[in-house]
């Protein structure tokens, strides 16, 4: 920049070290050539979906071919993404945005909300022979609203909150089919079934920040992250935090992945970006 800045937007750990990446972002629906990365969705080394949240990027590992298709499709800004394959992939945003990416084109779904779509999961069901999956959605920190939505092929259902009068909003979700669901944000809730009529709460018996994203690799092996740096457990039996205080006494972790013994989370503290590394 004229302030002789150089911008990068990704950082790469090969498993030894951290290194800056400039990941360049420009074509006819992206005027800026290095833009903020907002989501990235990961099927190999070399298949990878990026946004910077108005359009889609197919980055390679070097290089990266812009995808305009899904712009004229959303209300707002694409938040995070989620597919089986790059031939059956969704993207969820703000205003209640949901696409669907079928290996050739993009069509848009009503998701019958305005709210902004958080997060989204899926999964497949053994029992039902069908994959499952469910975004959260709500207005965090300005409205007490709340959806949370199963997408069907190319339909959208609402499945009830009426039945918790007290959930607060929602920012993340994640399940393992006919076992357990999760939905969090301000609270942590948890369903065995879909079909149950109540999404159960322990309030504060879990934690009493935020919960920004959760995920795990199975029923009894789930990490949650939130406001202040918190860091949560559950292993089956009970959750246990892991937050010390004050790590991230200016900030928050955003979003977590878990695979097998390695724990990634990101976020930041004031205007610097925090990268969390655990391992079992």
């Amino acid at each position: 920049t004229s302030t002789g800045y150089i911008k990068y937007n990704a950082v790469h750990w090969d498993g030894i070290e951290w290194s800056m990446k400039r990941i360049r972002y420009y074509g006819d629906c992206s005027v800026v050539e290095y833009p903020a990365i907002k989501s990235i969705y990961h099927f190999n080394d070399t298949t990878m979906i990026i946004t910077n949240g108005g359009s889609i990027g197919w980055y390679n590992g070097n290089t990266l071919i812009l995808d305009c298709g899904v712009n004229p499709l959303l209300n707002g800004a694409i938040n995070k993404i989620w597919g089986k394959s790059k031939e059956d992939l969704y993207v969820v945003g703000n205003n209640g945005s949901i696409a669907h990416y079928n290996g050739v084109s993009w069509k848009k779904l009503e998701s019958g909300t305005t709210l902004n779509i958080n997060d989204i999961w899926g999964d497949y069901n053994p029992k039902t022979n069908e994959w499952e999956i469910v975004a959260a959605a709500s207005n965090y920190g300005s409205s007490w609203d709340k959806e949370i939505l199963k997408i069907k092929s190319n339909s959208v259902e609402k499945l009830s909150t009426y039945s918790n009068p007290t959930m607060e909003p929602l920012l993340t979700n994640w399940f393992v089919p006919s076992k357990q669901y999760y939905v969090a944000g301000a609270g942590i809730y948890q369903k065995r079934l879909l079909t149950d009529s109540v999404w159960k709460n322990n309030g504060f018996n879990i934690t009493t920040y935020a919960t920004t994203s959760i995920r795990g690799n199975n029923i009894n092996d789930i990490i949650a992250v939130g406001a202040f740096g918190d860091f949560l457990h559950y292993n089956g039996v009970s959750w246990k935090s892991h937050y010390q205080e004050p790590l991230l006494s200016s900030g928050s972790y955003g979003s977590v992945k878990i695979n097998g013994n390695l724990i990634i989370a990101s976020g930041r503290k004031n205007n610097e970006a925090v990268i969390l590394v655990g391992r079992r």
